[in-house]
């Protein structure tokens, strides 16, 4: 058993955003699905699974490709299914939309993929719902995250302290706290 104690910065999508558009050159988006995922993640069964499970939870994916491999994907709940599974349960009830789980690969990190994702799930959100309310979270040491989720335009929203118990194949939320006037930590200047 492992106990451990974590905490993760909240931001969320002001009321008054506009969508910067994007392009990406040499690369397309498109909405992840059960086809998606036999052509990106054919040999990723890890990522199959997981991603199968999302979509059956009814998140909204989606995933950078050049037509050949994945280079970047982003996930998000919506309100009326339980949210990310690494919130707790009563944060994942909450009638909001939630960005989660995106990763950029590395030979194509550097190119704005995560900052279009997390633009593209925001006007979608917005597109459905001109209110939405559009979260995401990150830990306090992910720097490159961090500044690209400020560049979009969300602004800090608090932060979640989660303590977690680990025990083999499980992880039990104990204790938790999601304070909306916690600031979050400055960045260290090199």
């Amino acid at each position: 058993m492992i106990l451990r104690k974590s905490e993760n910065l909240v931001y969320q999508l002001p009321e008054k955003w506009e969508f910067p558009g994007v392009e990406i050159e040499g690369l397309e988006w498109t909405r992840i699905d059960d086809e998606a995922l036999m052509a990106w993640f054919n040999r990723d069964k890890h990522r199959q699974k997981v991603f199968t499970s999302f979509l059956r939870r009814g998140f909204l994916g989606l995933v950078w490709h050049n037509g050949c491999e994945w280079a970047s994907y982003a996930w998000m709940s919506l309100p009326g299914t339980l949210g990310p599974p690494h919130l707790p349960r009563h944060i994942q009830r909450l009638p909001v939309y939630w960005i989660f789980y995106c990763r950029t690969k590395e030979e194509y990190q550097g190119r704005g993929l995560y900052k279009a994702s997390l633009s593209l799930l925001a006007q979608w959100a917005r597109n459905r719902d001109p209110e939405a309310s559009v979260y995401i979270d990150t830990a306090p040491n992910n720097i490159p995250s961090r500044s690209a989720i400020k560049a979009v335009g969300f602004f800090p929203q608090g932060v979640i302290t989660m303590l977690t118990l680990r025990v083999p194949k499980l992880r039990l939320i104990i204790w938790w706290r999601w304070d909306l006037n916690t600031p979050h930590p400055e960045v260290a200047r090199q």
